[in-house]
């Protein structure tokens, strides 16, 4: 169905028209259906989804997923906005040394380009690291080397201290089912009576 939208930007009327059409889908017993539009088009954040991606070391579609929902995750003091973005950080960062360490010779020769950070170590401690890691791919041992389990076990902590933070996610209005049943005229596809009404002109 293309790529998941950004909900922290999607306009509202097309995310309310998604959850209209896969209620209205599930209502008339089309419940693989529905629930095959809800996931795909991303209209609402299941953290269990979130969850086993992490579970899976699955890091690419993890972050796309926890990226598209931005407007879940913004509050007065900032401390899940940073949770959030700390987050993404180390979904990417694990992407990324997936790309060089399970790669073999490919990630070995992509490792190789790459020019130790020594600039960094100073200001940004941390970035440095990550660089050397890249760096040292290099080396099948250090490929090979490379603990997933661990990494698996210190993200998906991560990723339940977000949710943590977020203890009602069904009750945002950014994430909440429609208030009534829907009806076959809440479900007409949106400017179909603007695309009808312009049809009748040109004919």
């Amino acid at each position: 169905m293309g790529r998941r939208r950004d909900h922290g930007q999607c306009p509202a009327e097309v995310l309310l028209h998604l959850r209209r059409l896969g209620a209205f889908l599930k209502q008339h017993g089309l419940h693989h259906t529905g629930n095959t539009l809800e996931m795909e088009a991303g209209v609402f954040f299941q953290a269990g989804h979130l969850l086993e991606l992490v579970s899976q070391g699955r890091w690419g579609p993890a972050h796309r997923y926890l990226r598209s929902f931005s407007a879940l995750w913004g509050d007065d003091d900032g401390a899940a906005t940073r949770q959030y973005t700390a987050l993404l950080d180390v979904l990417a960062h694990n992407s990324k040394l997936a790309w060089f360490a399970c790669r073999g010779d490919e990630g070995g020769r992509a490792a190789s380009l790459r020019k130790p950070p020594f600039h960094l170590f100073r200001e940004y401690p941390e970035t440095a690291e990550r660089e050397a890691m890249y760096c040292s791919m290099t080396s099948q041992q250090a490929r090979e080397s490379v603990d997933w389990n661990d990494i698996k076990h210190r993200t998906l902590e991560k990723a339940k201290e977000l949710l943590q933070l977020r203890p009602n996610l069904e009750l945002l209005p950014s994430n909440r089912l429609p208030r009534h049943m829907p009806m076959p005229q809440d479900i007409v596809p949106l400017g179909y009576g603007f695309t009808a009404q312009l049809r009748a002109h040109t004919i």
